[in-house]
């Protein structure tokens, strides 16, 4: 068997975008029931559910992981109920798919960290599924018995046969036979290196009961459910409205059955064997291509005899098709067209089938056995009777992927050989300019463009959708939401921005934080909603926009709001702050006290909140991401938090500064502009000096009293003003030198705990730099942190 170990990494990949995919489209289709959208939007969404559903167990299968295609297959199942209008998307079959969707992402998991699905149990899972199809079956289709099914049961057991009577045809009931139903004589044939076939036929003989009466099965009814049919053919016999070729729909979609055989339970006439074009046209973005072409190949085998195959085999099992999506098979068979084509669709990752032909083969016409030729062949004979032109030979393209997948250890790596390569850059154009060599200057011109475009496309490399955290939220919301009986409208804009991986892997954690504190402490119940004039539903967003040279990530809730008197009195209450100080507080810094560690309004813990911990996590992660975090809050009308982030933190622009003959570095996205400010245009308010620009007050702090230093008296110093959030600070220092690319390094564990500084750099003198973190530095003052 060929060793698929190369392609687990794809695999994994490829099971969590399902996974994410399964779990946003489970929603959707339960807002749809919800708000009593389209039929049209409902198939839509229950299709794509199918789909990735029927995917993910087919990719499973293929690598061998036969419990997760298991799962994937009884979860599949439940949507096949729900696609034929047996049950609907209620609440309750929603949580049982989620229940299947944590399963297989655990067993996703386990593969990841020792290749295998792990040892968990899914028996659970599987019986809350079986409740559902048992009571989906109509009525016409149950037992028409008199008996209840459980004596029926038992009368069996007492007749039980004994062990090696595998091979028996098991009469399972005779009601069947008066039914009046039409009957049908079901074969069903395993792959010879097929594995779990005792599971799989019990898997079977499940489906089939669902769709009509069984009579008869060889081996017999208890072998198989007990999951001992170890054998290389099932039989049934199966009483049923329903059409053959539906029968044969539900046997096929099982992973390891090779052919499957459904005739009425009399002998049928054979067909004229006849010549036909397959063409097999995959999803353009599928996975495991040429596995997944090969096993279609040798299934169309199994049809009839194959003539000729474009591209040849070797190349189809290469994954190298025609376009990079199809590939075309040229074959006699005496199969019919249609059973072709559902042969070819139980595949995964197939997007459409023709058959094209049909001529019988007993009169093998000019124009059949031209049928049979490969398009360039056809092309030569059409182009026989016209004169002879000089014809160049066409040589046929290989299409080779243009994606590859990197692991981010790689990139990490690479982006800190290009940070060194920064720092060496510096540090020879310093010596040039010390040298005044011009040819040496010219060529450092040159590698510094270089240089910067190698910059610019590690970071481009590096940057990853938000999506990839954005989707994660959706059910947690709702699982919060249900938990607590409210109801939340969830609504995610923005989720194709990008930021850098570092930042991502980060963010995740923030916003869990603030989702979480905006449904319980935010978004009032629905009866008190009503009572307030409010809709019923609260609604949530998340946002995230690129701004220039940052990303902004915003979360806004249509809830209570922020009562800055509140905060007051809990924080004067958990003496985090005097009566004398919340007297001098303005609205703005009241509500940046949530983010105090220890702080919180709820008077009990509960497993959502209540510690005191949560936004001040918040506060930390933002800090050490260089960014600010702002609150916006109107009591009743709701709150806005807004994260500014840097779109990356491993090199970045910073404003070099002086302060007493010591340089610093200014993360320049922390900086809205640089000013002239003269002691004669300083105002004092509240014994703090501020100045007036561009009619906006803005308060005046000297970089030096922050430090601790002396400070100068000047009349007129340099100063960069900075965004808190909601209040602009202007921070006076004794010299503007310039800007510079930097890369960040870290402290260490040593220096971890001074705040103020996000780390050091490395000038091209050799000279380290601290890089001054703004936030840290002035204390969350101001009214953003």
């Amino acid at each position: 068997m060929e060793d698929l170990s190369q392609y687990l990494d794809e695999f994994l990949a490829d099971a969590r975008d399902r996974i994410d995919s399964l779990s946003n489209a489970i929603l959707s289709l339960e807002k749809i029931v919800k708000e009593g959208g389209s039929e049209d939007e409902k198939k839509a969404m229950i299709d794509q559910i199918f789909r990735d559903a029927h995917t993910l167990k087919g990719t499973a299968a293929t690598m061998g992981f036969m419990r997760l295609s298991e799962v994937a297959h009884k979860m599949e199942n439940l949507f096949e109920l729900v696609r034929s209008g047996k049950i609907e998307p209620t609440p309750g079959l929603i949580d049982v798919l989620l229940e299947f969707l944590d399963a297989i992402e655990s067993m996703v998991d386990s593969i990841e960290e020792s290749g295998s699905e792990g040892d968990l149990d899914i028996e659970e899972l599987f019986k809350k599924a079986q409740r559902f199809f048992e009571g989906s079956e109509p009525v016409e289709k149950a037992t028409p018995s008199t008996q209840p099914r459980e004596h029926i049961t038992e009368e069996k057991e007492e007749i039980r046969q004994p062990e090696g009577a595998d091979v028996k045809v098991e009469k399972t009931t005779s009601s069947g036979e008066d039914m009046g139903l039409p009957k049908y004589r079901i074969k069903v044939y395993f792959h010879k290196d097929a594995q779990l076939r005792g599971v799989r036929a019990f898997l079977i003989l499940s489906d089939l009961e669902e769709l009509g009466e069984i009579i008869e099965t060889k081996p017999d009814r208890e072998t198989i459910e007990d999951g001992k049919a170890d054998v290389d053919v099932l039989e049934f016999l199966v009483a049923t409205n329903e059409d053959p070729e539906r029968l044969k729909h539900v046997v096929m979609r099982h992973p390891e059955v090779e052919r499957v055989e459904v005739e009425e339970y009399r002998p049928t006439p054979g067909q004229e064997t006849r010549a036909y074009t397959v063409t097999v046209y995959l999803q353009k973005d599928a996975p495991l291509k040429g596995v997944r072409s090969y096993l279609i190949l040798q299934d169309i085998q199994k049809l009839g005899a194959i003539q000729r195959t474009i591209p040849d085999t070797a190349a189809i099992q290469d994954g190298n098709l025609t376009d990079d999506h199809y590939f075309k098979v040229s074959m006699v068979s005496g199969v019919p067209p249609d059973d072709i084509v559902k042969t070819v669709r139980r595949h995964p990752d197939v997007e459409d089938v023709r058959v094209e032909g049909g001529d019988s083969s007993k009169v093998k016409t000019k124009e059949t056995r031209e049928e049979l030729k490969g398009p360039e062949q056809q092309v030569e004979k059409k182009a026989e009777g016209k004169p002879k032109t000089h014809q160049t030979a066409k040589t046929p393209k290989v299409k080779v992927s243009k994606i590859i997948k990197v692991d981010v250890s790689h990139l990490d790596r690479l982006m800190n050989l290009v940070g060194e390569l920064v720092i060496n850059k510096g540090r020879l154009e310093q010596i040039a300019e010390r040298l005044g060599d011009r040819e040496l200057l010219e060529t450092l011109s040159t590698l510094s463009r270089l240089l910067t475009e190698l910059q610019d496309d590690i970071m481009e490399m590096r940057l990853t959708p938000v999506a990839e955290v954005f989707n994660k939220f959706p059910r947690m919301v709702r699982e919060l939401a249900r938990k607590m009986g409210k109801d939340v409208e969830f609504i995610v804009e923005g989720a194709e921005i990008e930021v850098d991986r570092t930042i991502l892997d980060k963010l995740g954690d923030v916003l869990v934080h603030l989702l979480r504190n905006a449904i319980d402490h935010g978004i009032e119940p629905p009866e008190e909603r009503e009572k307030l004039g409010k809709p019923r539903a609260g609604k949530l967003e998340l946002i995230a926009k690129r701004e220039k040279s940052h990303v902004e990530i915003i979360v806004r809730d249509d809830g209570r709001g922020i009562d800055p008197e509140k905060i007051k009195r809990k924080a004067i209450e958990k003496g985090l702050i005097t009566p004398e100080q919340a007297t001098e507080m303005s609205n703005e810094e009241a509500i940046n006290l949530i983010f105090l560690p220890g702080f919180s309004t709820k008077e009990q813990v509960t497993d959502v909140s209540g510690r005191g911990v949560g936004m001040d996590v918040v506060k930390d992660v933002v800090k050490s991401l260089n960014g600010t975090i702002s609150v916006k809050s109107e009591v009743g009308k709701g709150s806005t938090f807004v994260l500014k982030l840097p779109i990356s933190m491993a090199i970045i622009q910073a404003l070099l500064i002086e302060v007493q003959g010591e340089v610093y570095a200014v993360p320049i996205n922390n900086i809205l502009e640089s000013i002239e400010i003269k002691r004669e245009n300083l105002k004092s308010i509240g014994g703090k000096h501020v100045i007036v620009l561009r009619g906006e007050i803005i308060p005046v702090i000297m970089l030096h009293e922050l430090f601790g230093l002396p400070v100068p008296e000047k009349d007129e110093f340099p100063a960069i003003v900075v965004d808190l959030g909601a209040q602009k600070v202007a921070i006076g220092v004794d010299e503007l030198l310039h800007k510079k690319d930097i890369v960040i390094k870290s402290l260490g564990k040593m220096l971890a705990h001074v705040s103020g500084f996000a780390g050091a750099t490395i000038l091209g003198d050799g000279s380290v730099v601290p890089i001054i973190e703004i936030n840290g530095l002035l204390g969350g003052g101001g009214s953003g942190i």
